[in-house]
């Protein structure tokens, strides 16, 4: 069976060109060609359309095309589509129109943060219900046992009330504490940084790569162009067969070292679908620590063959 069969048929269950996930966010509907703007909830997002529930029961029906604007994880969308659907629930489907590269690339890593934070309370959630059905289970008895002990618990006598003499003079408040980050007289206030969206910077990379797909036992090869200590982009050798949100394993090796690093695949970029980017999840303390000296090494030869001009580059980057 060939890598496009094991991904079709990995693809069966889901019949949707990209998997929805759970939202709950305010949002708005603008419809462009009639009506005024609607207030409703979206409570399904993915990178194709969304699910709208709105908040009106009377509201009439929305058709054609709107523009839906929402806010996900402290960022703003304004994305224009089409309603598909709509029900006696006053639920509407709405199907995304083409978006600009930098949009989608927002959408992907926001919604790979959705599916990795619905993991975990997935997991979470299992726990604590497993948890309370081990507590359901204990016998009855040791609830009371425990209250019997407390009955039987002597009550303790409050003792005396020693109160401080008045100190002379007239009374005078504590100095307020400083904080710690306070400016000193005659120094300006520090500025806030602003929060930057990206929290690692990328760095170019030219290296073989391995993705390995883990669900259908495969393995495609290609090669790295950036590297972050949130993940890479890799460019294939031949057409990826799998969608954003799918588990991977990436292998290569910088500088001697070999990584496999486990992650999640966040966007496939080109029409050729050969342009791969990864986020990595659940990377060791280890392995984190030789990415991050990986990366520094890149930078110092970067900063290395600037200094050394082009007649010395090559030799530089030979070296590293």
């Amino acid at each position: 069976m060939g890598l496009e069969e094991k991904a079709e048929i990995l693809a069966a269950p889901e019949r949707r060109e990209a998997p929805r996930l759970s939202v709950d966010e305010e949002a708005l509907l603008l419809p462009v060609n009639f009506g005024s703007p609607v207030l409703c909830r979206i409570v399904e997002l993915s990178l194709t359309g969304c699910r709208m529930s709105l908040r009106e029961r009377s509201q009439p029906s929305i058709e054609g095309r709107v523009e839906a604007l929402f806010k996900v994880r402290g960022i703003a969308f304004r994305i224009s589509g089409v309603t598909e659907w709509s029900d006696d629930r006053n639920l509407v489907g709405i199907r995304f129109a083409a978006m600009a590269p930098r949009r989608r690339d927002e959408l992907v890593e926001v919604l790979c943060e959705v599916a990795v934070e619905n993991a975990a309370k997935a997991v979470k959630k299992a726990a604590e219900e497993q948890a309370a059905e081990e507590t359901g289970r204990q016998p009855a008895a040791n609830s009371f046992s425990a209250q019997d002990r407390k009955a039987e618990a002597p009550i303790p006598r409050p003792g005396p009330v020693l109160v401080p003499p008045l100190p002379a003079g007239p009374a005078s408040a504590p100095p307020a504490p400083v904080p710690r980050n306070a400016p000193q007289a005659g120094q300006p206030a520090p500025q806030p940084v602003a929060r930057e969206r990206r929290a690692q910077s990328r760095h170019e990379v030219d290296t073989s790569a391995i993705i390995l797909l883990i669900k259908i036992g495969s393995q495609i090869s290609g090669r790295i162009l950036d590297l972050s200590l949130g993940g890479c982009r890799i460019r294939t050798g031949e057409r990826f067969p799998v969608g954003i949100y799918t588990r991977v394993e990436t292998e290569f090796r910088l500088q001697g070292l070999p990584f496999r690093l486990g992650g999640v695949i966040q966007a496939v970029h080109d029409r050729d679908r050969r342009l791969v980017g990864i986020r990595f999840l659940d990377v060791s303390e280890r392995k984190r620590t030789q990415v991050e000296q990986l990366i520094v090494e890149i930078e110092e030869m970067r900063a290395r063959q600037k200094l050394a001009g082009p007649a010395d580059a090559g030799s530089l980057a030979a070296q590293g």
